[in-house]
């Protein structure tokens, strides 16, 4: 990947990407601290949930539980509870898992090396080198999807960039390109670059303080760039979702301890192949059901459309023996839902169908 003329390095770019980012970062809690534990939250919070959203969720956290231990010390159902809205709940257990194995090991705080994080339960590669270099200072690269499409530009790069070859070429480049002495703060405006002003769709180039060094913006094919390798689009399917209701309580099902959001609560629902068909969700068929119009939600390689059915009953006794239980107003608020069934409790309360328990303290929005 020989830059052509002008010659000009890599190496120049990190002292003016360093001078914009120092001027035009955005003021996240995040980067106002060098605790690791902090730093690790966010990184872990801001893999699937754009960073403007998760300020105020990593802020309650850090209220809910400011250090390791208190994490380590905390129950599975407050720290599920407290990542709800997130969705990936794996992450919220890995969390845990990781807090857990690190206090038994007598850790105050997350391990120094690059090595002993990435052995942590659900830190990947960017997730231990942005902790490693942000919180303690160490020259590797934290590369993410910004990061890829940053580099992809830079060097014009027709590799697609989730394939091998394409991101051994960056992780390269990125290598040259990381300075000594502010490893983190160049791994941070890599990902701010790529966040606000190398955007997918309408990259701003002309504001950018790399234009000079990048061979895509030279070429014209910046809207080219990054090459992806073919993925399976997701797949649409139809379902329903039952609410079974008697009094001002609703029937919250418990899923397999195994498998897709293990032991969560939830409204019954199904749309093969995704999820089959169980005596619930044919009940609420065969019943005369209130339509409660529609609610979307999207898994793995599956896009749900489910139609909500309200089926109220007068014997609270027919759904015996179905694994789950029906809860009140207040323990169906407090009940950590999969994001499907949480944009039904919504409705629930908002449209008055379930009335509404008093506002709770704890995690006030």
């Amino acid at each position: 990947m020989a830059h052509g003329s002008p010659k000009i390095t890599l190496e120049e770019g990190a002292p003016p990407l360093l001078r914009w980012y120092d001027a035009c970062r955005r003021p996240f809690p995040w980067r106002e601290t060098n605790d690791p534990y902090a730093v690790w939250i966010s990184e872990v919070m801001l893999q699937q949930t754009q960073a403007a959203r998760g300020v105020e969720y990593h802020r309650r956290w850090m209220r809910a539980f400011p250090t390791l231990r208190s994490l380590a010390e905390a129950e599975d159902e407050e720290v599920l509870k407290a990542w709800e809205g997130l969705g990936y709940y794996s992450r919220a257990r890995n969390l845990l898992r990781a807090a857990r194995l690190l206090q038994e090991r007598g850790f105050d705080t997350l391990p120094s090396s690059f090595e002993e994080l990435r052995a942590l339960p659900g830190v990947g590669p960017y997730t231990a080198a942005a902790v490693a270099s942000i919180a303690f200072g160490l020259r590797v690269p934290a590369l993410d999807a910004n990061g890829k499409r940053v580099f992809s530009r830079l060097l014009d790069l027709q590799e697609p960039v989730d394939r091998r070859e394409g991101e051994k070429n960056i992780l390269r480049a990125f290598e040259r390109m990381l300075p000594a002495d502010r490893p983190g703060d160049f791994n941070s405006a890599i990902m701010e670059l790529g966040a606000t002003l190398c955007a997918p769709t309408s990259p701003l180039c002309g504001e950018c303080p790399l234009e000079f060094l990048c061979l895509a913006r030279l070429r014209g094919s910046a809207l080219e760039r990054p090459v992806l390798s073919r993925r399976t689009k997701s797949e649409r399917l139809d379902g329903l979702l039952a609410v079974f209701v008697s009094g001002d309580r609703v029937f919250l099902r418990r899923r397999p301890p195994a498998g897709l959001w293990a032991n969560f609560e939830e409204f019954p629902w199904s749309a093969p192949p995704a999820e089959q068909e169980s005596p619930l969700t044919e009940l609420a068929r065969r019943s005369d059901a209130d339509c409660g119009g529609e609610v979307r939600c999207s898994f793995t390689k599956w896009r749900l459309r489910l139609a909500v059915r309200i089926v109220r009953l007068y014997a609270p006794g027919d759904l015996e023996n179905m694994n789950g239980r029906w809860a009140s107003p207040s323990e169906l608020a407090a009940a950590t839902l999969p994001a499907g069934s949480g944009k039904v409790r919504e409705r629930l309360f908002g449209e008055g169908i379930i009335p509404p328990p008093p506002p709770s303290r704890a995690w006030a929005r």
